[in-house]
C-alpha cells in the first residue's frame, strides 16, 4: 500500500487536496445519475422549454416587442443558446394592443403601409380623435384605412 508521502507519480495525484473536489463532482454526479436527477433546476429547465417555443427571429432584431417574454432583458439573455421555434401557421400580431389580428379583430392597412388591428385603431379614433401611426407619428383617419385579406 502507498502512503500519502509517496513519490510515485502515479499514485501521488490520489492523495493531493484536488482529489477531494474530484471526488465531490464525482459522486454528485453518480447520484444524479443514479436517481435520475437533473443538474439543473427544474425551473430553470421549465423556464427555457417555454422559451424555445415562442422564441423567434424577431426576438434579436431591432424591432422587439415590449410584449414577448423572450424580448426583454434578462429572459433574451437566457434563451440565446435555445433554439427558434418552427411556426407552420403564422399569426398577425398587433403592434399597438398585441391582440390577434383575425375575423373579430381585422388587419386594416394605414396609408403608409404599417398594419394595426381594427380594435386597437377604433379605441385611438374614439380616444385621440385621429389615429396616429406609433411608428412615424403620421396623422390618418378611420376611412383612409384599408382592410388586409390574407389567404
Amino acid at each position: 500500500a502507498f502512503q500519502p508521502t509517496t513519490e510515485c507519480e502515479k499514485y501521488k495525484r490520489y492523495f493531493s487536496e484536488d482529489r477531494w473536489n474530484e471526488l465531490v463532482v464525482e459522486f454528485r454526479r453518480t447520484n444524479y445519475e443514479l436517481h435520475h436527477l437533473h443538474t439543473e433546476s427544474l425551473l430553470s429547465t421549465v423556464l427555457q422549454s417555454g422559451l424555445s417555443v415562442i422564441k423567434t427571429h424577431q426576438c434579436y432584431s431591432s424591432e422587439r416587442s415590449g410584449d414577448c417574454p423572450v424580448c426583454n432583458e434578462p429572459l433574451n439573455a437566457l434563451a440565446a443558446s435555445l433554439p427558434f421555434s418552427h411556426c407552420t401557421q403564422s399569426r398577425l400580431i398587433c403592434r399597438i394592443s398585441g391582440d390577434v389580428m383575425n375575423e373579430h379583430n381585422h388587419p386594416l392597412m394605414l396609408p403608409n403601409g404599417h398594419v394595426y388591428g381594427e380594435r386597437a385603431l377604433t379605441e385611438m379614433m374614439e380616444t385621440e380623435g385621429v389615429i396616429v401611426c406609433p411608428r412615424t407619428e403620421e396623422v390618418f383617419w378611420l376611412d383612409q384605412c384599408k382592410k388586409v385579406y390574407v389567404m
